[in-house]
């Protein structure tokens, strides 16, 4: 058992009595005040040194390594199966909670594999922007994104989980109001063209 960054993981204490009426408006601005947004961020802060709880998915790759989506921190952490931390990569970060425009402002809610024996890409559900995105499962770089908040066929309605099969396709399940199993179909890979020219 270990916790973010592969850190001893501790208990959080005990949640305070519920807090209504008036004295609930004034401790949810007091916290509001003290927000730090997503978008200002130091890009080198490597975020909590714990997981947020719940962590919500959990897989081990064909070649041992465990990829965690720390869904209230709004990244995956990927171990050893002994608990060595080796990386991390931000999921959505910039997404804010209620009121700024990203639902509760979580993002990593599962985790799941390619279908190839190397398992080349890692698919991370992204739960408040409503969209799942595609990584180099060994580079984490991400290469795309698609879904967008909506209840039609390729979006996504509080999207909680996923899991592939060993045909390639691609299952994701929506919660709440979602209430649904999306497949979406492997059709292959396709080459792209090399780009051409200089970069800015």
């Amino acid at each position: 058992m270990w916790g973010a960054f592969g850190n001893t993981p501790t208990d959080d204490p005990p949640r305070p009595t519920a807090l209504t009426g008036d004295a609930a408006k004034a401790a949810a601005a007091e916290e509001e005040a003290k927000r730090i947004l997503a978008t200002e961020f130091d890009p080198k802060d490597p975020g909590p040194s714990q997981f947020v709880p719940p962590v919500h998915g959990v897989k081990v790759s064909n070649d041992g390594l465990v990829y965690v989506a720390d869904r209230g921190g709004k990244r995956v952490q990927v171990f050893t199966t002994d608990g060595k931390y080796i990386t991390q990569v931000w999921i959505d970060r910039w997404c804010l909670a209620v009121g700024g425009g990203c639902n509760n402002g979580n993002t990593a809610a599962a985790v799941a594999f390619s279908a190839d024996p190397e398992q080349r890409f890692l698919y991370v559900a992204s739960r408040s922007p409503a969209r799942i995105w595609v990584f180099d499962r060994k580079t984490l770089q991400a290469l795309d994104s698609f879904g967008r908040p909506g209840i039609a066929p390729g979006e996504f309605d509080v999207l909680h989980h996923m899991t592939t099969d060993s045909k390639g396709n691609l299952y994701s399940s929506e919660v709440e109001d979602g209430r649904r199993i999306q497949k979406f179909v492997f059709k292959g890979l396709v080459s792209m063209p090399a780009p051409t020219g200089g970069t800015d």
